[in-house]
């Protein structure tokens, strides 16, 4: 959004200098994954001369180091940045703003002209019940006269016209009562306008300050740019869609999660997203010489003294507080460092409230389906689909992606990061058809030997893949047996049918076997293993 300034002549016109006094807001931003750097872009035409531009309404927060400014079309002077005893700068009265306050003057003008019918209804029902106290009081009268007929005559006289006054007091009580049902309607109207024009004119705030010193040859429209850094941030989300069976296909739908604490809002700003780090190291460590020594081994030391040394210990260490933990288009970047992601719409961000969800695009890579199984720790297989990463991008690693079978969602999970050309394995739910079970069909403990005795552990294990479904699958089952890095724990195991892969993803002992398991089969596999240790020794 371009904002043409007004423009405020303070000097006289032969000396060709003038003050321009600029109002601003963010206009573009590029958005982090903490921090973002925010950017105001004024158009305004000067003539030839020098002159001064003020822009009286940045953020109070500002530091004058923090500003980056540059102008084009024109030279740039002495800038001056003011964080306190800020003039105050005439109102410029929107169109909203003055729509708002005729609203109310029309809802308070309705308001007095309706209190004005129910003053007058209750006038008249004041002057009928003095009429009727007055004729109440004519009875009591001492100076009636004494005659039967006259007396009859005043009785009837009173009768009538207490009866008519009594009558129009009830008739412009009831007028009353019919005017003021209108006025809760009129009220609310009242207040509504009143809120609608609070919310256009905010309470005022504290601002800052920036005066720059603009030299220009000639008449020319001239670009002022300034930026700063702002708290904000954006977060990776994802829903991942598997469809098809043979071949699959996994579809992936980015988005990001953006949110702003800058203390203004966003309205209508160009958004680019980036998966640089400024906030993050962004020097290598320094490697330090390594020093090492031998010496005798100390002395075993009584317990209360290393409690005491302990104590000591824990009191000098620092405490170290807890860390306070609408589809768009894009168009994406790999020009210079990282990544950027430019929204093609701009957003509206309002300052401190929940993030905003933006879509950014649809991926969409072949898959291969498979079972996972880890029968020592689940009762059913899992639905898995690899794929790889053919763009030439990460994906970066988002808290929680919804995942879909086709367009059913059967859970949320992490999405770790997949580099690009790399493999990445989705997790789509159990696969209820395929039943485990592992079962311990012998286990002992125990010593052996009379001269140098010895300590044993054996155990016997079966686990079972039984395929319910009328779908064959090739299940990958995992489990893992002990390993040891000590050299008088003797660890031997054997597994029937021998495991397809050792030391899985380079974790010691993690076992893995590609089993075909047809449609209403069972596939066994069988481990044993036995682990020795000296006598006086206990294992962990």
């Amino acid at each position: 959004m371009r904002l043409v300034a007004v423009c405020l002549l303070c000097l006289p016109a032969a000396a060709q200098a003038e003050t321009f006094t600029l109002s601003s807001a963010p206009t573009s931003a590029i958005v982090y994954g903490y921090g973002a750097q925010v950017s105001r872009e004024v158009v305004f035409k000067v003539p030839a001369g020098q002159h001064d531009v003020v822009l009286p309404d940045l953020p109070a927060w500002l530091r004058g180091d923090m500003l980056r400014v540059s102008l084009d079309g024109a030279r740039l002077g002495a800038t001056q940045f003011r964080s306190s005893a800020v003039p105050p700068q005439p109102e410029n009265e929107s169109a909203e703003v003055a729509a708002a306050k005729d609203r109310i003057e029309a809802a308070e003008r309705a308001l007095t002209a309706l209190d004005d019918r129910i003053a007058e209804a209750r006038l008249a029902a004041a002057a009928a019940e003095a009429k009727v106290r007055f004729l109440a009081a004519l009875g009591t009268n001492e100076g009636l006269p004494g005659d039967v007929a006259t007396l009859a005559d005043i009785a009837r006289l009173v009768e009538t016209e207490t009866l008519a006054a009594e009558q129009a007091a009830l008739a412009a009580r009831q007028r009353a009562r019919d005017i003021e049902e209108g006025r809760k309607e009129l009220v609310r109207e009242l207040e509504d306008a009143k809120a609608a024009l609070a919310a256009l004119t905010p309470a005022a705030k504290e601002v800052s300050q920036l005066t720059l010193s603009v030299t220009a040859e000639e008449e020319t429209e001239l670009t002022l740019s300034l930026s700063y850094p702002v708290d904000a941030g954006w977060r990776p989300v994802y829903d991942l869609y598997l469809r098809g069976e043979d071949p699959a296909t996994l579809e992936i739908v980015r988005g990001a999660m953006i949110a702003q604490y800058s203390g203004e809002n966003w309205e209508d700003v160009a958004v680019t997203l980036s998966t640089l780090e400024p906030a993050s190291q962004i020097s290598p460590t320094t490697v330090r010489p390594q020093l090492r020594r031998i010496e005798e081994p100390q002395p075993p030391r009584p317990m209360a003294s290393m409690r005491k040394d302990a104590e000591g210990l824990a009191a000098a260490e620092p405490v170290m507080e807890a860390p306070v933990m609408a589809d768009n288009a894009v168009a994406t970047s790999f020009d210079g460092p990282g990544v950027t992601y430019s929204v093609a719409q701009p957003l509206d961000l309002a300052s401190g409230v929940d993030a905003s969800r933006v879509n950014l695009d649809r991926l969409s890579f072949e898959a291969r389906q498979f079972a996972h199984a880890s029968p020592a720790f689940d009762q059913t297989a899992y639905l898995m689909a690899e794929f790889t990463n053919a763009t030439q991008e990460p994906l970066l690693a988002a808290n929680e992606a919804a995942l879909y079978i086709d367009n059913t969602l059967v859970g949320r999970s992490p999405f770790p990061q997949v580099p690009a050309g790399a493999e990445g394995d989705v997790p789509f739910g159990p696969i209820e058809d395929l039943q485990l079970s592992y079962t311990i069909l012998d286990q002992s403990e125990g010593d052996r030997g009379i001269i140098n005795r010895t300590n044993a552990q054996r155990q016997q294990i079966r686990m079972d893949i039984e395929n319910l479904g009328t779908r064959d699958w090739t299940v990958e089952v995992q489990t893992a047996v002990p390993y040891t890095v000590q050299d008088d724990l003797d660890i031997q195991w054997t597994a029937t049918p021998p495991p397809d892969e050792r030391n899985v993803e380079d974790l010691r002992g993690v076992l893995q076997w590609n089993v075909d398991v047809a449609a209403g089969e069972t596939e066994e596999i069988e481990i044993q293993q036995e682990l020795n240790w000296p006598d006086g020794m206990v294992l962990r």
